[in-house]
């Protein structure tokens, strides 16, 4: 009897390729929902309506990957997308899945959204680094303000005033192993 032994990256995709699964279908699936096996760990609903199907022609000699362009409505974690995203580069992913037309309305009524974080506008500087203020500039608790980039499917948001955080960013040491070891220090 002989072992199987597999070598290379091993994956955790389950499904087809978008390709197999618009091409199979009559206009493309257009109006169709299809889901991402990866984002279904999530209990918001996670899915895309297919809008449009650009087929190209494909030569297997220059690209084995067979890719296609498919603009959806994208609704990831709850939140619908404002404008249509098309998706190209991670068609080719083994990790898509047509829903059914009876199980649809079971992911378009899921009113479930995420919760938005919160998180504060200003946090501590590192240990060292605020020990280096401190001496500098007598400031017994420098701080230091915090950029955050704001985008339509971001589930954390800067504090505006009178909110309270939601997330704590602290700076420190955390619990070490052997809190021996830190006795005295800082």
């Amino acid at each position: 009897m002989s072992v199987i032994k597999y070598i290379g990256r091993t994956t955790d995709f389950r499904g087809k390729t978008l390709w197999e699964i618009v091409g199979n279908l009559r206009d493309f699936g257009v109006g169709r929902l299809v889901i991402r096996n990866k984002f279904q760990r999530y209990e918001e609903p996670c899915y895309m309506r297919i809008l449009k199907v650009e087929v190209t022609p494909h030569d297997p000699a220059k690209d084995p990957i067979r890719k296609v362009a498919v603009t959806v409505e994208k609704t990831w974690r709850g939140v619908v997308s404002p404008n249509p995203v098309t998706i190209y580069r991670t068609s080719y992913k083994p990790d898509y899945e047509l829903i059914p037309k009876e199980d649809e309305p079971k992911y378009i009524n899921n009113t479930k959204k995420v919760t938005e974080k919160l998180l504060a506008d200003k946090i501590e500087f590192p240990p060292l680094f605020r020990e280096y203020i401190r001496q500098e500039t007598g400031t017994q608790e420098p701080t230091m303000k915090v950029h955050h980039k704001k985008t339509h499917n971001k589930i954390v948001r800067l504090v505006t005033e009178g909110e309270k955080p939601t997330i704590e960013c602290t700076m420190g040491l955390g619990t070490p192993a052997s809190p021996k070891l830190y006795e005295g220090l800082l």
